[in-house]
């Protein structure tokens, strides 16, 4: 139970004045509300990923002399192959910008998770990788992005290629809004696939195995 505080604060709702972001060419999606951005700052009392968790252990009167009393992250994990994945968990402050003429708010919690599986295959091998984000307000929408494709692999002089193997890859993104703790967040999951196998003409396309996406995190807000 937090304690009970009364402050006038920068005039905006917060300790200081927030910093203005250009959002450029990311796209807009589950904004938080201007209370929603209070009260993920004032209110932050931990969140946890997996086996990362952050818990400042500050009051939310702390802010009023110290804006920055709740900031800070945790790292857990590693995201190597043949390792479970790499947590991460960070909160900083909130921001602003406008889109299309509209004020916005941004909160400053992220939570993220990346792991790779490697596998062996007749004179290659694979690897397939999950890279998920819970952020807010703005996301990028992937450069690279690719469906399934598995092509042959030839080796010859021109009109007398033989068929010695098979390659395979891909790169999709997953976007949807959620709401974890009473806060708004988009989760932004990535995964990636790129496989390569030499047996000759009976070849089988490659597959991706990639990780599991780990259970929601958990926000917990203060109380009073």
């Amino acid at each position: 139970m937090a304690e009970s505080f009364e402050t006038l604060g920068a005039g905006n709702g917060f300790s200081s004045c927030l910093q203005k972001i250009i959002p450029g060419n990311k796209t807009l999606l589950n904004a938080p509300s201007l209370e929603q951005t209070m009260q993920a700052y004032w209110n932050f009392d931990s969140a946890t990923f997996g086996g990362a968790s952050f818990n400042p252990d500050n009051q939310p009167k702390d802010l009023i002399c110290n804006a920055s009393a709740n900031v800070g992250s945790n790292v857990d994990g590693d995201s190597r192959p043949g390792y479970p994945g790499e947590f991460t968990v960070r909160n900083s402050l909130p921001r602003f910008f406008f889109k299309d003429g509209v004020k916005y708010y941004k909160h400053g919690i992220i939570m993220s998770f990346s792991a790779t599986n490697d596998a062996a295959l007749v004179g290659g091998g694979s690897s397939s990788s999950t890279f998920v984000t819970y952020s807010s307000s703005l996301y990028v929408v992937d450069q690279y992005l690719s469906p399934y494709s598995c092509v042959d692999e030839t080796f010859g002089p021109p009109g007398e290629e033989e068929v010695i193997g098979k390659s395979a890859s891909e790169r999709t993104q997953t976007i949807s809004s959620v709401t974890i703790g009473g806060i708004p967040f988009i989760k932004n999951v990535i995964k990636s696939f790129g496989g390569l196998a030499y047996n000759g003409p009976g070849t089988s396309c490659p597959s991706p195995n990639y990780p599991a996406e780990p259970s929601t995190p958990t926000l917990t807000l203060h109380t009073y």
